[in-house]
């Protein structure tokens, strides 16, 4: 995620944010007569194509102000819900060759390719329109001297299609099947996700695997169309989002260690001092009114954020405007419209290579695992000599790399497999999640300062409606299985993902159009 802003009255500051793959978003200028808010983008490893996965990259763009204090609350500056009210332009020669795709709650837009297309993305000025009434989520009284931020989250669009659920294995009998049979893979069909997919025993091969309660044509089985984050949550764009959310809130984010609070510095959002992955604030916060700061180690500046409990995931997807994928939408983006392959992980094959070693320069885009293209397969599932973190995101693709070898999903996602483990939404053993639907985040936070959108589940532990697939850096090397996609045994959830395990990420979907 790239996040520039606009400072109070009309003085232009930088910040310098993550850059997952190189997407980068120029300091924004606020039209006060007009109500627009214009900035440049750009990003690496772009495409839409027309064969094959049939899909195209983009990126989700939101805007956060912030009246003319630094004490006041960031609030989400929702903009016009009609694509054609916002608009894109070329800096220099050549094409333009992006596009904007308005949303119908406003709480962002999708930059994305227009025409087929393979490469980086140069220089485009995006200029967004904010919604007539200058409304804000939550709301807050705005004027033109306000400050903006402007982030972006690089996505992946899959498309609306029929998939299989399952991978045909004949062991571990939590496996997603048809009906009672966990030999045979399940075809989700545009009239399952119109009529529902039904009871439990129609996607495994027994009642306690499964959501109690029928799962109703709300619910996002997958085969309707979706936008996937590129790459899992970074540590940075997570950075951007404790310094942008109240004290109390932020003070939500430090419960899971006990007696954590913002208004002390290097206080540790992460397990500790002497990480790679560690968050800490760096400026002390006053209780109960002025946020702290927090920053982290620049080793990581492209790797993933770890230590997410669920509720820290969540609250950060409620933020975006996005919403946790379900456990059915992760086997789609891995696997696409392909067959399954028993026990096949989510680059599409049984390969399965421990990556090592690092490059010469880690923090920056060049730090690689000295083995990357070497072997198909490629995947930090183990703990090995990496500083205690993961890889940088996107790190085991080149140029020269096939899907195997870069560890890509059949859409070009990257890492569903390793480094830091997916949350989900799903699972059984009695919760009921079926009232879970397409509802995105709208920025706003609930009391306890934890997601409050209707129908996501909110705890940790067993039992919670929510687990993980995936696998992890931490130490899954012995049960590397736990990596392949159809792989279901933490289907009841055990509060290993409560925040105190570096392992644990995430990411973000938002279904499209919505």
């Amino acid at each position: 995620m790239k996040k520039y802003f606009l400072f109070c009255l009309v003085t232009l500051i930088t910040f310098e944010t993550t850059k997952a793959n190189n997407l980068t978003i120029s300091t924004p200028v606020y039209n006060e007569g007009n109500k627009t808010l214009t900035f440049n983008v750009s990003w690496d490893n772009s495409w839409k194509i027309t064969s094959g996965p049939s899909n195209y990259d983009g990126v989700w763009v939101f805007i956060k102000r912030q009246a003319c204090s630094n004490t006041n609350a960031w609030a989400t500056a929702l903009v016009s819900t009609t694509s054609s009210d916002h608009s894109t332009a070329l800096v220099g020669t050549g094409t333009k060759v992006l596009t904007v795709d308005a949303v119908s709650d406003g709480m962002g837009v999708f930059v994305r390719r227009q025409f087929n297309g393979l490469g980086n993305i140069a220089t485009h000025t995006i200029t967004l329109l904010l919604n007539s009434s200058l409304t804000t989520s939550p709301a807050i009284t705005t004027t033109s001297s306000d400050n903006f931020k402007v982030f972006g989250i690089e996505m992946v669009y899959v498309p609306q299609g029929q998939f299989y659920l399952g991978d045909g294995r004949v062991t571990n009998t939590n496996n997603f099947s048809n009906g009672n049979n966990s030999a045979t893979p399940l075809l989700i069909t545009a009239a399952m996700q119109q009529n529902g997919l039904g009871p439990s025993t129609v996607y495994t091969s027994n009642p306690s695997y499964g959501c109690p309660n029928y799962l109703p044509a709300t619910f996002p089985i997958g085969y309707n169309g979706f936008w996937c984050m590129k790459y899992e949550t970074s540590l940075v764009s997570y950075v951007d989002f404790l310094n942008s959310i109240s004290y109390t809130e932020q003070a939500a984010r430090l419960a899971k260690w006990g007696a954590r609070y913002p208004n002390s510095i290097n206080t540790y959002f992460s397990a500790g001092a002497n990480q790679a992955v560690d968050i800490h604030t760096s400026a002390a916060g006053t209780y109960n009114t002025v946020p702290a700061t927090f920053t982290f180690n620049s080793f990581a500046t492209w790797n993933p954020v770890s230590y997410l409990s669920w509720t820290d995931l969540t609250a950060y997807l409620d933020w975006t405007g996005l919403r946790p994928m379900t456990e059915f939408e992760y086997e789609k983006a891995c696997r696409g419209t392909l067959n399954p392959v028993p026990n096949e992980y989510p680059w599409g094959d049984i390969n399965l290579t421990q990556v090592s070693g690092t490059a010469s320069n880690p923090g920056t885009y060049q730090f690689r695992p000295t083995n990357v293209g070497m072997y198909n397969g490629m995947c930090l599932y183990q703990w090995n000599t990496v500083d205690w973190a993961p890889y940088r995101s996107g790190s085991f693709a080149t140029n020269l790399t096939t899907r195997s070898q870069s560890g890509a999903t059949y859409y070009g996602i990257m890492e569903m497999g390793g480094n830091v483990s997916e949350q989900v939404v799903g699972g059984g053993s009695g919760y009921d999640f079926s009232n879970f639907t397409t509802a995105n985040g709208d920025g706003i936070l609930g009391a306890d300062g934890n997601a409050n959108t209707v129908g996501w589940p909110t705890g940790t532990g067993a039992n919670t409606g929510n687990y993980w697939k995936g696998g992890d850096f931490v130490g899954n090397g012995t049960y590397p299985q736990i990596i392949q996609v159809s792989d279901r045994q933490n289907y009841a959830g055990n509060g290993t993902n409560n925040g105190q395990n570096g392992g644990f990420g995430g990411r973000g979907v938002r279904s499209f159009p919505n």
